[in-house]
């Protein structure tokens, strides 16, 4: 089965409908004011009329349930990518508003994918990135080596630091839980800006494999 693309931290519509055109899966939006990519402040109306139909993730870092419900309903979110702390109860009660939830989980060594059992039941998706304390958007990877520990059913999107040079050993990863690839930083002209040329040799390389 092909991996989901998801092209995260889009900053501006013209970019966008860029994008749109190489058909990735989603596109993520960051709505977090300390990220340099940060889209709180763009018009929902020019994202609709780039994206083409491609469904649109945001991503949020321990927001209030009511500003998250907020932002998804004006930005029509399909997911929400959640990469604080948030709990179990918190991941149910937004799929109950018929979102995808996918729960970020920052990976530094086996013992990381024991904490993720809670949440099995009440994501549809993880996303595996770096551990950091600034909950993600390191532009570094972890060790893939590791995914080998991981053994729930609930499919994930590998992240962080994947760049233009990773096509080959994603291709070698054959892990079955592995649904699809969150692509950002390593694919920028500058932050917030994706390289259209970068993204459609990737692209071109993994959908081949």
């Amino acid at each position: 089965m092909a991996l989901s693309i998801k092209i995260c931290g889009m900053t501006d519509p013209g970019n966008m409908q860029e994008i749109a055109g190489l058909h990735p899966d989603y596109l993520g939006l960051i709505f977090h004011s300390r990220s340099p990519r940060n889209a709180c402040g763009l018009c929902p109306e020019a994202i609709q009329a780039a994206i083409a139909g491609i469904k649109l993730t945001g991503v949020f870092v321990d927001r209030p349930e009511t500003e998250v419900m907020t932002i998804a309903r004006r930005f029509r979110l399909a997911a929400v990518q959640l990469h604080g702390s948030e709990s179990p109860e918190y991941c149910q009660k937004l799929i109950g508003h018929g979102f995808e939830v996918w729960k970020a989980v920052g990976i530094e060594n086996e013992s990381d994918f024991i904490q993720i059992e809670n949440y099995a039941r009440c994501v549809d998706r993880f996303v595996f990135d770096r551990k950091s304390p600034a909950h993600g958007g390191t532009g570094m990877k972890f060790d893939w080596q590791l995914l080998g520990h991981y053994t729930h059913p609930v499919g994930f999107m590998l992240g962080g630091g994947i760049g233009p040079d990773d096509a080959e050993t994603i291709a070698r990863i054959s892990h079955p839980q592995l649904i699809g690839l969150d692509l950002n930083s390593r694919f920028e002209s500058s932050p917030g800006i994706k390289d259209i040329s970068l993204l459609t040799e990737f692209l071109k390389q993994i959908r081949k494999s």
